[in-house]
């Protein structure tokens, strides 16, 4: 039974009758009062006395505690529960019967409703609650009237009465009644997703045999007869709703007690109802049955007799034989079988066995001995190939097998494989045992299908259910003999395409758009010689996405090979390997190198491998030998012949060409020398030859080897490979999947790996902004939403395969759309600008490869070509120049999404092949999260020792399941170094010593110690997978085990001194979150009187300042010595993130809010801004499902009512507005500012009355404070007042940002009240930072430096803390800043080197990015390229975020602009713009995109290619527009400008009709950024100089000459030397003393240095590789117009 519950219900009827009722439920508990009422209103119940009561309850106590033969017999029938258990098998058994078939229409169409549930665990859980209401309904009819439930046949049921021949006309009239109430009570129902469920019944009786077959391990039972095929044969004419009786039932019933319809032409009857009730005695029928077996005596009858068995090991044992194993594992562990109900991919195999026609009694034993013949060779092949025998049942004269393929415990990734080939020799088998089998047909399918236990709670089956069941048993039917499956299996199946042959379309019934079938041949059925293409080709549409660095090493290994080859040389690695897991890019990176190969004077030879190959000797040789000798399209072996012989000129080489008979499959006559040979002879010669032959035709060309799935390469090819290796000039590619167990490695496979000139790379997963870019690929759509982005980078872990399923589920689910974009009509000044017909030549830059795009360190490649890499084809659309945009659907919860089942299937195939401890640790560890200790490890897992740990984790690092989590996912190690590591447990985590390193790899296990302290998942699918394999209670206990342990860690580290991330926290909530380290809140504000700096009396303010801050970063420094660096990265990985889920996992919702907070402030700490924005949406779904009065998720308790306070619903906001800030988008950003401080009851006034009038009250306020003394307050008020003037202090940036400065002024006045109001030092001198700063962006010079001596004073007398220091650098950037806008470069680079300094010590990524975005141009500016190089580079370090390398790309864009050489190529910059524009994080930063839009516009204009500046400059025109003035914006405006400026140039020499126009236009431009950037003053000699350009092109050389000579001036002021170069240049130019045409600059940037080069020479050197301003020539000027001087 399955977890037989008991409820009871009492009654008092007339104050002296009391009866029961009793219900045994399908194992739910009714949690809720509505869920009770509803068990008490749809299930039958049966009365008995009160008396009755006490001692059912005791039998049912015991039945459920001791008797497992009960829920064993729940899935056997009375038939074979009751049967002999000393009879051999096979046997058969006669007796008469009635036998109903019901046939349930609706199930495929329900299950493939809830396979597509948006829900997570709902789609199972529903469809077997629904599944098992109906069945149960109908079962439970037949029960009643004394039925035996035979078999479930997928979506129907068939009942017995066995009876004897005398009384079958009275049992048919009984069971023609059970049908009617069938009917009335389950004849329509309806179902919440809108499926309709009907029944139809046919109904037979007759003589019928029971054969029982198998062996001594599994045993099955099928009833055959007349009467079988009779049954199925009345339902085929039932239609829903009604009853047919078959003809031989309507000749034994008793006809005048029926009414009925006659079917026209047929012997069957339909039934209407019946006269008079049947006389047939259910009760002594079911007191006889089974009477000489023991049962428990419940005194009231029980609906099944069965369930009340009492044990018996002995039978027990028996009908253990009967039941899969999946069922009995359960049981054994006494599971609710409840839990094996699931949506699971899972292969199906259909066998269809048709004997000779003529069925007699002298026949029954041939029969039963062919069947028993069948299940035994099936059986053996089940075993053979991890499948399963689910049922064996009679169908159309035929007997079918139904075998499952992926079940829980046995999934594998090869299944489709291995059920394709135990489906064919079975059917080899079969015609070859079995004399008496006329036909054997067999369907194969494979794909999502419903599994569980189906039924009543007293009888019921492990079935499967889905649209591939059906398919395959049309299969089974409609091509009779073959071995025929779908297009899915014939793909997962990754056999070779020659293995299948197209089958010609039919009609299949019930199945619509079954897809291309075909017949599995089971071998090659013909001779192939060289045939194995790859499966991936490369497509010109898209490009290949985030393998850069591979690409890097293909360029790289390729330009040595052909310098080794014409120098003689064999230094270069000849042999380079790619490993990475299933779904992570391998055959895309192959197909995409041999499109690149193929463009070189070099002959590529590609092929792909599949798992048959690796059992074939020599399969591997013989291909690439065909390849080489380009025999793989011939015909027959005398064409083979031929073409051998054309391509082998050597003498001796054909004289012994018979050599490659046997290999090659030719004819060639035997040499004399070779005819004299003995077979170990012959054989070594023979390799000889073969390594002859390759390093002879690899002297006459260059020749590149590309193999794909190199892990299916034969033990003999190895061998033969390594020689080839060590000896024939060649480059070989290769991808392959990572060993689970490099211990079994072939040797030579592993020596090769080992070669000194081998490279062994690990393909990475992706980088967030990458998925987002694929998936905008994959979707044909130009951008996607920021919740969708957010969802792959958490989902897809980085996978591209995964990234595909799930976009693939989300677009099948309708949660998200693909909408065309409606073009906007361009404005008047682009018409203008280009009024040429751009609209096709617009995409020339992404459809055209141009010569200058394929450049590349000396290599005609480009770096990143125009390739495909995935598409969803679903979603593949004709070419179109219209534009099309993914949105999020409806009602869409994307949180809420399941694993896809193909995905899910993968990581049970991981899983299964684990022992059980290994099994144990994955699913404890699931539980923890994806990184954790192995301390936490021994704690958490049951009954674990540290030798046991020892020995899993060993296995499980060897299985790639687990891997050290300290190792960076982008740290890169030298290539030998990671061939050195490919076979070994490698660790990469920080010794005892006070050190961070993690470039040192060592052993993780040494002498059976385990070393490495902080593992993590390899693969995050099988965590989560893992994940859901737990039951419900059993993930609350250890997630609340977990929170326990883990609430007892810190999860800041000592050197950061603090314990939370927002300031505060634990006190704004109110002792919610249990403070445990009050020592470290307290040691951050502590303060050392010895560190105090003394101050000089007279002393100068700024050089006790500096003297302060040097002597605090050399103390930090020794204490990061002393103490170790930082380690919060670690701690939030493995204390922080872990708790939100253990926490979640509990049900506590206050503490998981709590936690997503500080994770998320933690994550925007280190720079991860996706991250934190996901647990912000997650704290976001928290507070909408409160505010909706539902649970926050779903194992929070409904009834407990939680409430958020304020303060936290404030942070959400701010965190939010404060990535929104850091990333550009700067209007949604001060919305959630002012929401979070109308949360805090802060209000910011909007309207101009209201603003003046909060002005007023501040600053009375601010004189109020003057003049009080103010206490430090409680630690809840200082977090507030942290929040307030946290939004305050960007609210005052936005605004001035926008040129609001009275919106700018009030926040900053408020911003300075709540610090002063705080009494708190570090937020008093935080909002002085922020006046110093105000003052300059207002051009307040006094006040400015006011400001700036009080800073300088009050931070040298600070004391030594964390704190301070993070002060220090705010100050220092901020001086830096203000002194760039000044112009002021010198002081600006000082500080920008201090900055660095402190920022080194501090290691925040965060303050890092943003400080060196802008503080780059001083250096750049005063051309210290050096330094500058150096510290842009901080931008592309392993780990940064998409914003940090767009800078990163801005600033090389610099270079290659003013400073004449290269950083980084133009054309990598270029695909990176190009790349970028499917970020949806990059390109809400409009400060960046207009830097890195203007860069190639600026390029190309220079290079007078106009059809590729349209489109830049269209883009970079619409960011111009609403730009906010901020330092990081003007150096793009500054590009743009210029930009401008070419353009006008460009309208005077074409005498454009718009030239007026375009000129007034570029005036405007220049005035409106003197406005906009009035108090930025670095760039405006480079705008004085654009200004007099401007004049000079208009012909005004008197102007041209006086703004010419103020831009120097002030460059020679501000010491900017670049522009000081530039702007000599141009006057040398203009003057006539120097001539550099455009095209001169062209041919100086062909050869323009790379940065490696620049650094060896002094700037002037560079001065030829820079742009020269020249005029227009005299004609052209004549008529140009002239303007007035102003």
């Amino acid at each position: 039974m399955i977890g037989q519950t008991l409820v009871i219900k009492l009654t008092v009827v007339n104050s002296k009758h009391v009866t029961a009722r009793y219900y045994k439920g399908t194992g739910r508990r009714a949690r809720t009062p509505e869920r009770f009422e509803q068990l008490l209103k749809n299930d039958r119940w049966d009365f008995i006395s009160l008396t009755e009561i006490v001692n059912m309850l005791k039998v049912i106590e015991r039945l459920q505690s001791s008797h497992k033969i009960g829920r064993i017999a729940a899935h056997v029938p009375d038939m074979v529960v009751y049967s002999s258990l000393d009879r051999e098998t096979p046997y058969a058994e006669r007796f008469s019967g009635v036998l109903l078939f019901a046939d349930i229409s609706g199930f495929t169409a329900l299950t493939e409703k809830f396979s597509l549930s948006s829900k997570k665990d709902y789609g199972a859980d529903e469809l077997t609650r629904t599944l098992n209401s109906y069945v149960g309904d109908i079962v439970s009819q037949i029960l009643v009237d004394g039925g035996d439930i035979l078999n479930y046949a997928g979506d129907a049921i068939l009942a017995l009465w066995a009876v004897e021949r005398s009384q079958l006309s009275e049992v048919i009239t009984l069971v023609i009644r059970c049908g009617l109430n069938i009917q009335d009570k389950c004849g329509i129902r309806e179902t919440e997703v809108g499926c309709q469920l009907r029944v139809k019944i046919g109904i037979s009786a007759g003589k019928l045999s029971k054969v029982i077959v198998g062996d001594k391990t599994s045993q099955y039972y099928v009833v055959i007869g007349r009467a079988v095929d009779e049954v199925r044969l009345a339902e085929s004419l039932a239609v829903a709703g009604t009853i047919i009786l078959s003809p031989n039932a309507w000749e034994l019933c008793t006809r005048q007690n029926l009414a009925i319809d006659h079917i026209e032409n047929e012997g069957a009857v339909k039934v209407r109802y019946i006269k008079q009730e049947p006389q047939f005695s259910v009760e002594n029928y079911l007191q006889e049955l089974g009477k000489n077996l023991e049962h428990e005596n419940l005194q009231m009858r029980c609906l099944r007799k069965a369930s009340t068995l009492k044990p018996h090991d002995e039978r027990e044992n028996f009908l253990r034989k009967y039941v899969i194993k999946t069922v009995l594992q359960k049981i054994d562990d006494n599971h609710p079988l409840e839990y094996l109900s699931e949506m699971r991919p899972a292969t199906i195999v259909f066998v269809n066995l048709q004997f000779e026609d003529a069925i007699c009694d002298m026949e029954l034993i041939s029969q039963c001995v062919a069947i028993h013949q069948a299940a035994i060779s099936i059986g053996q092949q089940m075993q053979l190939h991890h499948g399963r025998i689910n049922k064996v049942f009679m169908f159309d004269k035929g007997c079918t097998f139904l075998c499952l393929f992926g079940l829980p415990g046995e999934k594998r990734v090869d299944e489709c494989a291995h059920a394709l080939q135990a489906a064919y020799s079975i059917h080899q088998a079969c015609l070859q045992e079995i004399k008496s089998l006329k036909t054997i047909s067999v369907g194969v399918t494979a794909g999502p299908v419903f599994c569980g236990v189906m039924g009543h709670p007293l009888r019921h089956e492990y079935t499967v259910i889905g649209r591939k069941v059906n398919l395959a048993a049309r299969l089974m039917m409609y091509y009779p003999g073959l071995v025929s499956c779908d297009h899915e299996t014939c793909v997962f199946s990754r056999l070779p395409s020659f293995y299948f042959t197209e089958l010609p379309r039919k009609a299949l019934k019930g199945v619509c758009h079954p897809g291309s079938i075909y017949q599995f041949m089971g071998n090659r059925h013909q001779t192939l010689v060289g045939k194995a293409p790859m499966s991936f080709q490369r497509r010109e549409d898209c490009s290949l996405l985030g393998r850069q660095k591979e690409l890097e090493v293909y360029f790289k290994g390729l330009k040595d090979f052909l310098e080794a080859r014409s120098s003689v040389s064999k230094t270069y690695n000849n042999v380079i390997i790619f490993e990475g897991a299933t779904g992570y890019g391998k055959s895309h990176l192959l197909a995409e190198i041999v499109h690149r190969a193929s463009k070189e004077k070099v002959r590529v030879m590609s092929l792909e491998l599949t798992k048959p190959d690796i059992k074939q000797s020599n399969y591997t040789l013989q291909t690439v030998l065909a390849l080489l000798l380009a025999i793989q399209a011939c015909q027959g072996y005398a064409e083979r012949e031929r073409v051998i012989l054309s391509k082998i000129h050597d003498p001796e080489l054909r004289e012994n060409v018979c050599f490659l008979n046997d290999i090659l499959k030719v004819k060639f006559p035997l040499s004399l020398t070779v005819s004299l040979m003995d077979s170990q002879t012959k054989s070594k010669e023979m390799r000889k030859y073969f390594l002859q032959l390759f390093c002879k035709l690899a002297e006459k060309e260059p020749c590149v080897y590309v193999i794909d799935q190199a892990h299916f390469v034969d033990q003999a090819s190895w061998s033969f490979l390594l020689e080839v290796c060590q000896q024939a000039s060649l480059l070989m590619f290769m991808a392959l999947l990572p060993q689970a167990n490099p211990d079994g490695l072939f040797p030579d496979m592993e020596r090769i790996i080992r070669l000194p000139h081998t490279i062994y790379l690990k393909l990475p997963v992706l980088e967030p902004p990458v998925i987002a870019q694929l998936a905008c690929q994959m979707l044909s759509v130009v951008h996607i939403p920021d919740e969708v982005k957010l969802f792959l980078v958490e989902r897809s872990h980085g996978v591209p395969y995964y990234c595909e399923e799930l976009l693939k589920s989300l677009y099948l689910r309708r949660m998200i759309v693909i909408e065309a974009i409606e073009e906007k009509e361009e404005c008047e000044d682009m018409k203008i600008l280009f009024p040429e017909d751009h609209s096709r030549s617009s995409q020339v830059w992404q459809d055209k490869e141009v010569q200058e795009d394929d450049i590349l360190s000396g290599s005609s490649q480009p770096k990143c070509s125009v390739v495909k890499t995935r598409k969803i084809l679903a979603l593949d659309r004709s070419p179109s120049e219209q534009s099309f945009v993914c949105l999020v659907g409806k009602s869409a919860k994307l949180a809420e999404v399941p694993v896809p089942l193909t995905l899910k299937g993968m990581a049970l195939a991981h899983l299964d092949q684990l022992q059980p401890p290994e099994q144990m640790l994955v699913k404890c560890a699931a539980i923890i999260g994806h990184t954790f200790t192995t301390q936490m490890l021994l704690d958490i897992v049951p009954e674990m020792t540290q030798q046991k740990l020892n020995l899993s984790l060993v296995s499980l690092f060897k299985s790639g399941t687990f891997e050290c989590a300290s190792r960076h996912k982008n740290l890169s190690l030298p290539m030998n170094k990671e061939a050195e590591c490919c076979s070994i447990l490698s660790c990469y985590c920080a010794g005892n010593e006070h050190t961070s390193s993690t470039d040192v790899v060592k052993p993780a296990s040494v002498a059976g110690v385990w070393k490495c302290q902080v593992v993590c998942f390899c693969i995050s699918l099988v965590k989560e997978t893992a994940y859901e394999l737990w039951l419900k209670e059993q993930k609350k206990e250890i997630h609340s085990k977990c929170a326990k342990y883990l609430q007892q860690q810190a999860y800041r580290c000592h050197q950061c001194a603090r314990d939370e991330f927002i300031c505060g926290h634990k006190a704004a909530v109110g002792g919610i979150i249990t403070d445990s380290n009050d020592d470290l809140t307290q040691e951050s504000y502590n303060v050392h009187s010895n560190q105090m700096c003394p101050m000089e009396e007279n002393g100068n303010d700024e050089q006790n300042f500096l003297a302060r801050m040097d002597s605090m970063v050399a103390e930090w420094r020794a204490s990061i010595d002393c103490r170790g660096s930082c380690r919060c990265a670690e701690l939030v990985e493995c204390v922080l993130i872990p708790l939100i889920r253990q926490w979640m996992g509990v049900g506590d919702v206050s503490k998981a809010f709590f936690c997503l907070l500080e994770a998320a402030v933690a994550c925007v700490y280190l720079s991860n801004y996706l991250r934190a924005l996901s647990f912000l949406n997650e704290a976001k779904i928290i507070l909408k499902n409160l505010k909706a009065g539902k649970p926050a998720f779903e194992t929070a308790d409904p009834i407990v009512k939680v409430k958020i306070c304020e303060f936290e619903k404030a942070c959400v906001f701010r965190l939010t507005g404060e990535i929104q800030f850091n990333t550009g988008q700067i209007l949604e950003a001060e919305k959630n500012f002012v929401k979070a401080l109308r949360l805090l009851n802060k209000r910011f006034s909007r309207n101009l009355v209201a603003l003046t009038m909060k002005y007023i009250y501040e600053k009375m306020k601010t004189l109020h404070y003057r003049h009080q003394d103010l206490e430090i307050l409680q630690k809840r008020e200082q977090a507030l007042l942290q929040e307030h003037v946290c939004c305050l202090s960007y609210l005052w940036q936005i605004s001035c940002m926008r040129r609001l400065p009275k919106r700018a002024s009030l926040a900053l006045t408020m911003e300075t009240n709540s610090a002063t109001c705080s009494a708190e030092k570090f937020k008093v001198l935080f909002s002085t930072i922020d006046c110093f700063q105000y003052s300059q962006m207002v051009g307040d010079e006094d006040k400015c430096s006011w400001y700036e001596r009080l800073l300088y004073r009050r931070l040298a007398q600070q004391p030594y803390c964390d704190k301070e220091l993070e002060l220090i650098f705010c100050f220092t950037r901020s001086v830096a800043i203000v002194k760039l806008c000044a112009g002021d470069l010198e002081q600006s680079v000082q500080y920008t080197v201090q900055a660095q300094q402190v920022i080194k010590v501090l290691n925040r990524p965060d303050l890092d990015m943003w400080a060196t975005a802008v503080l780059y141009m001083p250096l750049l500016l005063t051309n210290r390229y050096k330094e500058c190089v150096e510290l842009i580079q901080n931008l592309e370090r392993p780990g940064t975020i998409s914003v940090a390398k767009g800078w990163f790309y801005a600033a090389c864009f610099d270079f290659l602009l003013y400073a004449g050489f290269a950083v980084m190529p133009f054309e990598e910059c270029l695909a990176f713009v190009k790349e970028c524009q499917s970020d949806p994080t990059l390109v809400a930063d409009k400060s960046l995109m207009i830097n890195l839009y203007s860069a190639p516009a600026l390029w190309y204009a220079r290079l007078a290619d106009w059809e590729k500046v349209a489109h830049f400059y269209r883009k970079a025109y619409g960011l111009y527009v609403g730009m906010p003035a901020s330092i990081h914006s003007i150096s793009g405006v500054v590009k743009f400008l210029e930009c401008s400026v070419l353009l006008l140039k460009k309208a005077l020499s074409e005498q454009n009709k718009h030239t007026k126009a375009i000129y007034n236009k570029t005036v405007k431009y220049l005035s409106d950024f003197s406005q906009r950037y009035a108090t930025i003053r670095i760039f405006l000699p480079r705008v004085l100089h654009l200004k007099a350009f401007i004049f000079l092109l208009v012909g005004n050389e008197m102007l041209t000459e006086d703004i010419l000579k103020q831009a120097l001036l002030l460059g020679e002021k501000q010491g900017n030397l670049l522009d000081q170069s530039w702007i000599k240049q141009s006057q040398d130019t203009w003057s006539g003393a120097c001539t550099q045409r455009s095209v001169d600059w062209l041919t100086a940037t062909l050869s323009m240095p790379s940065w490696e080069e620049a650094v060896k020479l002094h700037p002037k050197d560079l001065l030829q590789y820079r742009f020269a301003l020249t005029g227009l020539s005299l004609e052209v000027r004549r008529d140009t117009l002239r303007t007035p001087a102003d």
